[in-house]
């Protein structure tokens, strides 16, 4: 009898060890290597990202100022740019702020907000926006979100330089 309670004894801590002992230490040291993949994978593609964009700067050191034409519209291009982007839904905040008036020029300026944004798709947008003429990057904030680490959310504020139309003040 006294050898049958511990063989029964023996197997409840066998079994107790296996089930709350080995099995999520198992788990954890799983979704760890899996962590540590992920991490390894966003690394290179920063990595990556990093060597385009030092090629890139090689290739173009352009620092001229160049202006927009006088019927282009701030406004109708960042609606443009968030539609073909596909970024409407991540747009948290738009606010137009005051045109500044710089001697012959016109300084229109827009903050936007994004949040939830893929690096890829906050690097498609970053490219249009330097590829197109008399738009400029006045500043810009980047942080990873809390919640979903993968994920960015960023403000910036987009100016163009425009030459006065009108002699008028603004």
């Amino acid at each position: 009898m006294d050898r049958r309670i511990i063989l029964i004894l023996i197997a409840f801590i066998i079994i107790f060890e296996y089930q709350y002992i080995y099995i999520p230490n198992k788990r954890k040291v799983k979704n760890l290597e899996n962590l540590i993949l992920k991490k390894e994978k966003e690394y290179n593609e920063f990595i990556e990202l990093c060597e385009k964009y030092k090629k890139g700067e090689i290739k173009e050191k352009n620092y001229s100022v160049e202006v927009a034409t006088d019927r282009f519209s701030l406004f109708s291009y960042l609606n443009d740019l968030i539609e073909v982007s596909s970024i409407k839904t991540n747009i948290s905040d738009i606010n137009i702020l005051p045109k500044e008036k710089i001697n012959e020029y016109l300084l229109e300026k827009i903050e936007i907000q994004i949040n939830l944004i893929t690096i890829e798709q906050l690097l498609s947008i970053l490219e249009k926006l330097e590829k197109t003429k008399g738009i400029y990057i006045y500043q810009f904030e980047m942080k990873r979100d809390k919640n979903k680490p993968y994920l960015l959310n960023t403000s910036m504020i987009i100016s163009c330089l425009q030459l006065n139309k009108s002699k008028t003040n603004i």
